[in-house]
This record gives structure tokens, sequence and C-alpha cells, in this order.
């Protein structure tokens, strides 16, 4: 299969595709800069339906800013984030290495056994660093942010083959789990296997104690080969809630006490007996690096990946480092299992290693075959090869079984055995579309006996003799039976706990959904009052001019008695406020504002006037004796053809209301270019979409649905194009700007909707129009799809003029520039606030017209080119509860020089013949 070609994406080309998530697709991509300056890049684009939420668009903008402004050496550096054409992205630096997850699988391949101690102490410690410094990141007003990664795993650990340490996906964690929360509260989703226990109950409250516990994961996956929790979500849950886990040093007999400590500092349940910061746990680790390894340099690093990843440096045309003598010498004894862990290993520290207080998240096992935690470390001793008895029941090491025991108990020791190399499925390819979800383990169980039961004291004084163990299968028992017995009891007895503790969690959880909806129906039907003006909320007065004076007011939709000037009382503190004023033969004037105190400013409103007055619409008036039909008359704006019969009638609705005869609604209705400004008035152009002959199905307001459109539809024939795009208008409970839009062959999600309208706008009826399109709802996997057909000559809907507004007079040769402001305008009282307007193009000419409505978002810049007349609407269930207003700037751009026009049209969207 051919590779693909580039793409361009704003300012950067996406080369090849790295890989796809459950949140983004991340590209190998290259960026542009001035004189032909190229520098590479990862992109990562966010999936369209996180897209379609507004709540994970803020909170991502949000994070992905605060995490732009950090700086560190073991932080992948995010240099940029945007959106090019609706699509949201991140572009951050390309580290030319491997994940952390892959070094670990490539490393057991190799026959390493256990991943070497050193090499693990410096990537935690270099991790620890890089967290500290996001966790003591201070904003522009020198206040720490409390950022928190709360993903902290070996996929998000990058290794460069330079041996640098880079922590990424800062930020976008927090972003998933709030939306992952909204569509589906009570449940928690992730890499459960490195929860913290706080992170595993559901507490909100998480800080930078939650990524130490993370890091103290991620050490006992390296050391030991495997993670201490695996297995189902239920099942893991309550473990890491309770520490349920065995210590490291029962699954890799060569882990000292003092590295065996640091994890369980790092992983205690309490948080409040863990590691206070990042910081303090990267101390510990270079401590007890250089303590054992003296002779350790990071270049060890560099060494192994070079090592590790020869065909990838070779295929990506890398020339890679040749090993010196000494790595290989190291390698070989990592391969063989003949070094001791501590080579080069410098004096005992004489002091007692750094204790942790608190209960450590590891359980040890009990002499008894017993579950319960113990926070007891075992003491340093000069030999690492032994173990003291503790007095909490703690079990003895065995580094050699080969090497036959004393009567005292006391064998000699020698060069410890190589680990076996445990059997490992294919490595997954780097450029798969997605991840596992349960990632294999490192290593399988070990035959080497890891711990011997200690002797129980009573029997020593009363010199009572223990029994002779019975044979195992080599004609004699070691260690490594009684370990496996002593395992295979525990795991019998956690899985009964896990059962139990699995329907009480369960219980609870249903009792505590219960109590909260008691409480809430309580508090919605009992104690919550409907809001009653001037008795719970408080209340201001406000002085209100206006220039010309004598202007009708309306506050809250509440008309106030008198003119301008005067006092306006009601205005509500601490609460949205709409004003509005109006004087004849002048545009409205709206202001929304939230006073915070009583104390407010003198509002002065200057209104403008209209446009001149157009004269009245030609008609012909037939006689009342003639005996024949009205005759017609054919104005020479639209073309409309008006009858009248004994006397003189207006050329609006049938109503005769908005008549654009009368100036003033004229105006509201039809603008005439050249014009500066070009106000949209939800309250004058808004259409009920329900009363027009629109294509429609019932939907359910609790499911999602994806949706599109397959076929195509001609309108106006002659001066239209096919297009397989249609408007959508959704009624229901959901917010205003989510509830109309446009569909087209790629799927749109849609929720929260009852009934779903789709349509088009077209200005010439229907008689010209052919085709049809099939649009097409997918609610999930499990139920069928469903479909509805929009026909072009039923469901085109042709506006009345009182539900839009019209810009004529444009010159199809010259090009202008729409700026749309980001002004107040509502649909409806609650959650109505709209961003967004719905416009149709017309050119002149066969096929100049675009084939495809568009929609202009407040905040942005529009080039219109080619067009003779624009129509914008917005599309609503009702227009009696609609306030505020658009206001879209109109420039003629055509006779500017080149370097202003550039400047003009930089960021504005072009339109698409």
């Amino acid at each position: 299969m051919a590779e693909p070609s580039p793409q361009q994406f704003g300012k950067y080309v996406l080369l090849s595709k790295i890989a796809a998530g459950g949140m983004a697709v991340t590209y190998r991509a290259r960026m542009t800069g001035a004189a032909g300056v190229t520098k590479p890049c990862v992109i990562k684009q966010i999936l369209p339906h996180f897209v379609d939420d507004t709540d994970f668009v803020e909170m991502f903008i949000g994070e992905a800013r605060l995490v732009a402004s950090m700086s560190h050496s073991n932080i992948a550096q995010v240099f940029d984030f945007g959106e090019v054409d609706g699509q949201y992205f991140i572009a951050m630096e390309l580290v030319q290495g491997q994940p952390l997850s892959k070094v670990l699988r490539r490393a057991q391949k190799a026959a390493m056994g256990f991943f070497p101690e050193p090499l693990a102490l410096h990537i935690v410690s270099k991790l620890c660093d890089g967290l500290d410094y996001a966790h003591r990141h201070v904003g522009e007003d020198g206040v720490e942010m409390g950022l928190v990664h709360r993903d902290v795993s070996p996929d998000n650990v990058l290794i460069s083959y330079e041996g640098e340490v880079k922590v990424i996906d800062f930020g976008i964690a927090k972003a998933t789990s709030a939306v992952e929360a909204k569509t589906s509260p009570g449940t928690l989703k992730g890499k459960y296997p490195y929860f913290s226990p706080e992170q595993a109950q559901g507490r909100q409250d998480l800080d930078a104690r939650t990524d130490v516990y993370a890091a103290g994961v991620v050490l006992y996956e390296m050391v030991c080969g495997k993670r201490p929790y695996e297995g189902e979500f239920v099942a893991v849950l309550p473990r890491i809630i309770s520490g349920d886990c065995l210590p490291p040093s029962s699954l890799n007999p060569s882990v000292s006490a003092e590295l065996e400590n640091i994890v369980s500092g790092a992983m205690a349940i309490d948080r409040d007996t863990r590691y206070q910061t990042a910081k303090e746990m990267s101390e510990s680790l270079v401590e007890l690096l250089y303590r054992d390894n003296p002779r350790f340099t990071p270049a060890m690093l560099s060494q192994l990946m070079a090592f590790l990843f020869a065909e990838e440096l070779a295929a990506e045309g890398r020339k890679a480092p040749e090993l010196s003598p000494a790595f290989k010498e190291q390698l070989a004894s990592w391969q063989t299992g003949n070094a001791e862990a501590s080579q080069g290993r410098a004096r005992p520290i004489s002091s007692s290693p750094r204790s942790t207080p608190g209960s450590p998240g590891v359980r040890k096992p009990p002499s008894d075959g017993g579950g319960r935690p113990t926070s007891e470390r075992r003491p340093t001793t000069s030999n690492p090869g032994m173990r003291r008895v503790t007095s909490s029941g703690g079990m003895r090491r065995v580094t050699n079984p080969n090497v036959p025991r004393s009567e005292g108990g006391v064998r000699r020791t020698g060069e410890r055995s190589a680990p076996p190399v445990p059997e490992l499925p294919d490595e997954p390819s780097t450029d798969a579309g997605g991840v596992p979800a349960v990632l294999p383990t490192l290593a399988a169980p070990r035959d080497t006996p890891v711990e011997v039961p200690a002797a129980d004291p009573a029997e020593l004084a009363t010199g009572a003799m223990r029994t002779a163990p019975a044979r195992g299968p080599n004609g004699f028992r070691t260690a490594a039976d009684e370990a496996r017995e002593k395992l295979a009891f525990e795991e019998a007895e956690r899985a009964s706990k896990r059962q139990q503790q699995v329907r009480t969690l369960s219980i609870y959880l249903f009792g505590i959904a219960s109590v909260l909806l008691a409480l809430g129906l309580l508090y919605n039907f009992v104690f919550k009052s409907d809001y009653v003006p001037g008795e719970s909320v408080e209340t201001t007065t406000l002085w209100v001019t206006s220039k010309p004076s004598g202007a009708q007011v309306k506050l809250n939709g509440r008309e106030i008695p008198g003119q301008s000037p005067l006092m306006v009382e009601g205005v509500i503190v601490g609460e949205a406020n709409t004003l509005v004023l109006t004087v004849p033969g002048h545009q409205a004037w709206t202001r929304r504002f939230t006073p915070t105190s009583k104390m407010m400013e003198p509002i002065n409103a200057e209104l403008q006037a209209l446009a001149a007055p157009v004269q009245p619409l030609p008609v012909a008036v037939a006689a009342a004796d003639a005996g024949v039909d009205a005759q017609a008359a054919v104005t020479a704006d639209a073309g409309a053809v008006v009858a009248v019969a004994g006397g003189t009638a207006d050329a609006g609705s049938e109503t005769g209301e908005d008549a654009p005869g009368d100036p003033s609604m004229r105006a509201m209705h039809e603008v005439d270019y050249p014009t500066r400004v070009l106000v949209l008035r939800p309250m004058y152009n808004a259409v009920p979409i329900p009363e027009y002959p629109t294509a429609s199905i019932d939907l359910n307001p609790a499911a999602a649905y994806s949706v599109w459109t397959e076929g195509s539809a001609s309108l106006a024939e002659g001066r239209g194009t096919a297009s397989n795009a249609l408007a959508y208008f959704a009624e229901g409970d959901l917010p205003a700007d989510a509830s109309f839009g446009m569909l087209g062959a790629s799927m749109r999600t849609i929720k929260g909707a009852k009934r779903l309208y789709v349509f088009a706008l077209d200005d010439n009826g229907p008689e010209d129009n052919s085709g049809t399109i099939r649009v097409n709802l997918r609610q999930s996997a499990y139920v069928p799809p469903r479909s509805f057909v929009f026909d072009a000559k039923q469901n085109a809907v042709q506006l009345k003029p009182e539900h839009q507004v019209v810009l004529r007079g444009l010159n199809p040769r010259s090009t202008y520039l729409f700026t749309v402001r980001d002004d107040f305008a509502e649909l409806r009282a609650n959650n109505g606030r709209v961003r967004q307007v719905l416009c149709v193009e017309r050119g002149p000419e066969a096929g100049s017209v675009r084939s495809t409505h568009r929609l202009l978002e407040t905040g942005k810049r529009y080039q219109v080119t080619g067009a003779e007349d624009l129509r914008c609407t917005f599309p609503d269930s009702k227009v009696t509860d609609n306030a505020g207003a658009f206001e879209v700037d109109v420039v003629d751009v055509t006779v500017m020089s080149r370097k202003e026009r550039a400047e003009a049209l930089k960021g504005s969207r072009r339109s698409e013949r």
C-alpha cells in the first residue's frame, strides 16, 4: 500500500500518522516558518465528537494555554494550539525516541530479565523532576496553578535516543475526565492500574500526590517486571483502595530494602503519609542510585536505546552510536545476571534508610498467611543478599537455592542466578490505530525461591522440632514450593474478599444514588421556590439617557413607563439584564449587562437613524366595475406579483405585519448596499421552522445520534449546483448554538433533540428543484440505524420576508470582508445565547451561487466574492422570546493594495465555489 501523501493543515504539513486513541489522532508533521525554515513537530488532532462538546473545548483551550507556558527538560514542550477549519489541535515537540512501555518490552525480549535497577532509578527520578516542575508551575500573577497530570504511565513517558526522559500529555487527562464524567456519570475510565487510592474512590480533589503514587507504580513495574495490580477493573479497584499487593522483593529478590522503602513511601494508601512532593521522591532515588552505583552516567541510557532500537535507527537513516566496551560488559552482566545489582557499590550508608511514615500501599506476606498490611521496613544489612527476620512476621530472602543451608539457617552467599526470560507476545506496532486496554505484563512468575518463613520464637524457646517438609517433584521441597502454596492460598482468600467488596461497594453506591435522588426531588418540589421580583433578589435603580431622547425602554422584556431620560427600577444585581431602547425612525439599541453592586454608572444610549425610506412599490389597481380579474403589477425589486382589487394593498405578509412598504419595518428585513453595518436581529430575522414543510423525524432526547447524508439535490436550476449538504434544526432541551447547523457526508453528533428538521433555503420556489437526499441516523451498534428523505421539490424552504434579512446590491466582481461582532443575541430566555447565523449567497450566473449554505460565527471574518445578495436567518421553534442582535461589518477590499488586503483578509474564511 502506498504511503499517504502529505496534507496541508494550516501552517503545518501532516507527513504520517503515528497513532490514534480514544481522544485524538497523532501525526508526525512539519512546520514552515519565515524564509523557508522548517521544524519537525507532532500534531495531535482532537476527535470530532469531542469538538462538538462545548465544555471539553473550553477546558482543552484553558489547559493547553497553561501547558504551553511550561518549559522543562523533562517535559515535552507544547508550543502551539488552536483551530484549523473547525479542527482543534496542539503542536508538540517531536521526541526522537520510544515510549517507556515499548522500551520495557524490548528489554525483556533482549533477555535482560528484570529491567536494570540503576536505569530504573534514573528514569523515574527524571520523571519526578518533570512532574515537580509542573506541580510548582505559577501563572502570570505568581500564584501556583495546581496542575496535576492524572495519567502518569509508561505510555506517557518518552525516552529519546539521546537518553532524555520526557513526560507528555499534560492537561489533556483533566479535560477528558470532565467529558467522561458528563457522558458516563458515576464511572471511572482510563489506565486504572495506575490509579491512586483517592483516584479509584472517584474523588475530585486530586493533587500532586496522585502523580507521586503513579510514579511509584511505574517504578514498581520497572523493577518487578509486572504492575502491582492486574486484572479486571471491578477486581482491581478494591485492591488499590486497600493496598492489597505484594512487596517488590517477593517478585524480584535483587530489590534492596532501601528501594522497597522508596516504593512503599510513594504508594502509601494515605496520601498524607506519602512523599508530599515529586522532588522529595526524586532526591531519594538519586541518593540511592549514586550510593550503590557511583560510576553510573546518563549516557548508559542512550547506549541501551541504541542497542534495543538499532533497526529503528537504521530505518530512519540515523547512525546508531557505537557501544562502548564498558557498556558491553555491563550489558552482558545484565543479560546473564551474574553481576550483583549493586556492582561498583560504595560503602553502605551508616544511618538507617529513609523512612516515610504512614501505611504503605504494598502488602508484605505475613508468616500466618493473612492479608494484613504492615508498614514496617526491613532494616539495612551489610550484605545485600541477606534479609533479617522482622518482628512483623516478614519473610527471609534466599538468594541462591543451590547452596545448602547450615543448621543455623545461614547460607553462603554467591553469584546470583539469572532470572528466567518469560515468553512474551509479539510487540505491538507503534503506528497501530489504538492502544490495548490492558498491556501485557513484562515478566511471567519466576520459579526462583523468594522468601522462606521465619522460625517461630515460641518453638525455639520450647525446643520443639519442626516437622520435615514434604518432598517436591524434584525429590526435595524448596522454598519455591512453599511460596507457591502461600501465594495460591492468598489468591483464593483475595478472590473471596474481592467478591464481598464488590457486593458491598455496589450496595453502597446504590444507597448513595438513592439518597441523592431523594434529596434532589425534595429540594425541587418542596424547598425550591419560583423567582418573585423584589422578594428574594437584590435590585437597584439605573439612570438611562438616550440620544435622541424620548425613547421607549424595556428591561428584561418588561416595558418601563415613561420615556428617556428616566430612572429604571428593578435592575437585578448579580444576574444578567437586557436593556432595549427604541425610537421611531432609528435602529433599536440593545445592551446586556450584569451589575455587581447597587452603585452603577449611568447608561447613555446612542441610537442610529434608519436609511432613507424607499418609494412605495408600484401596484396595479383594477376598476371596481371592470368585471375582470384584478390586474397584476411586477415590482422592480424582486419580481413579486401583487394583485389589488377595488383599492390598494401592502406587499407584505398575509396578515399585513412587517410589510416591506413600511420603511421602519422594511429596514429590519432588507438592507441595500452600500452599507457599513448589517444588523441581524433574532427578534425580527428568526424563522419558526416547524411552520414550514421541512423533512423531519422524532428522536429520543436521552440518546446521542450520529447523523450524515447520502445523495444530492439541486436548487434553482440554472443558478445553482447539486450538493449533499442540508441545514438542520434540532428541537429540544439543548443550547441554542447546538440547535442548528449543517449536515453532510461526514458524521455529526446530535444530542438532546426530541425532533430533527432538515431543509434548504430556496428563494425561487420549488418548481425548478430536483433530486433527493437521504438523512441517516445511527444511535449505537445495538440499535438499527434509521433514515428519512429530503425531497428538493417538497422540503425546500422559501422564507417569508418577515423571517429573514436580505443584503442586496453587492457587486459580483468585488471582494468583501464580513466581520461578525461578538454581541449578545438570544433565541430564548434559558440557555438561549446564540453565536452563529445561517446564511446563503446568490450570484448572477449559473454555478456562481454556493452549492451549500454557510454559518457565520461571531468573532470571525469571512471573504465573499461573486455574490449579488446575501440572505440570513436564525432557525428557531418560536420567535416571540428572542432578544439582542449581531452586527456584521461589511468592507469592500477590492481597491486595497496587495499588502493592505493581505492584512485585512488575514485569518478570514474564504467562500468555496
